[in-house]
């Protein structure tokens, strides 16, 4: 049997709303060969149920942080590129194959793309377009001042899996923002980063009950303590990046803003 090419982690509690429809957008993956596991951490609702219908192998990994399941799961992944993908998420059908190739091609540690961003239900509601690649930088330089951002939805990048380790993984001292570390560090260690081009590789699940909204609060507290500890300067230029960015973006936050008129 070939060596898969991509590693994936779901991490999951109690997730049988939404789990069905992204283990179908993994096992659709075209292209490519894969391993997937789900790191689960004590779902009592079905969720490992869904799991053996497709197919996909479990560990259990006691519950208080994401990041620590995502961990051991990636940990023990042998594809030379890895990733998560979060339990409500989708990835199409031809995207981990695209990300590889582009990877490989221009040797980079990490590739991203661009995101659609999805309701409930599925419904879509908007696209965000990522920056270059040669202003990735700059951006993420000055992104603990713009509340986090970093230009890319971690569902939409994958990256190499001696990098992950190189890097110590995901600092489980965050409940919350350990995804943006992580990119925080690849980037402005002057790894090599690429950017795949159009179209959109992910859908982002937007609902009331995702992690981020319901533990926002600790988000901002974490991300305060990130800009403490920060040692990285930030330069005009940087400045100009995330500018540029947020322009690039500007129909979207006013297709937005649309949608929240009754």
């Amino acid at each position: 049997m070939p060596k898969a090419q991509i590693g994936i982690v779901v991490p999951t509690l109690n997730s049988t709303s939404t789990l069905q429809w992204t283990l179908c957008s993994l096992r659709s993956q075209k292209g490519i060969t894969q391993e997937i596991v789900v790191a689960d951490s004590g779902s009592v609702d079905g969720t490992l149920d869904i799991c053996k219908n497709w197919g996909v192998e479990t560990i259990y990994v006691p519950p208080g942080n994401m990041y620590r399941a995502i961990n051991v799961g990636l940990r023990q992944m042998e594809s030379d590129w890895v990733t998560y993908l979060n339990s409500d998420d989708i990835v199409y059908a031809d995207s981990y194959a695209r990300l590889v190739d582009c990877g490989e091609r221009q040797q980079a540690s990490l590739v991203y793309g661009d995101c659609d961003f999805v309701d409930y239900e599925g419904r879509f509601l908007f696209a965000v377009k990522s920056p270059p690649a040669r202003g990735l930088s700059g951006m993420v330089r000055s992104s603990p001042y713009f509340g986090g951002r970093i230009g890319f939805a971690q569902p939409a990048a994958i990256y190499r899996r001696s990098t992950f380790q190189e890097l110590g993984g995901f600092d489980e001292q965050y409940s919350n923002i350990a995804d943006y570390d992580f990119f925080f560090r690849l980037v402005t260690s002057g790894r090599a980063v690429a950017k795949l081009q159009r179209p959109t590789v992910t859908a982002f699940r937007l609902h009331k009950a995702q992690l981020s909204i319901r533990t926002a609060e600790n988000l901002k507290n974490e991300l305060r303590t990130f800009r403490k500890a920060l040692s990285v300067k930030t330069s005009p230029g940087d400045l100009l990046e995330m500018l540029s960015w947020r322009l690039r973006n500007s129909p979207t936050y006013v297709s937005r803003l649309m949608r929240l008129r009754p």
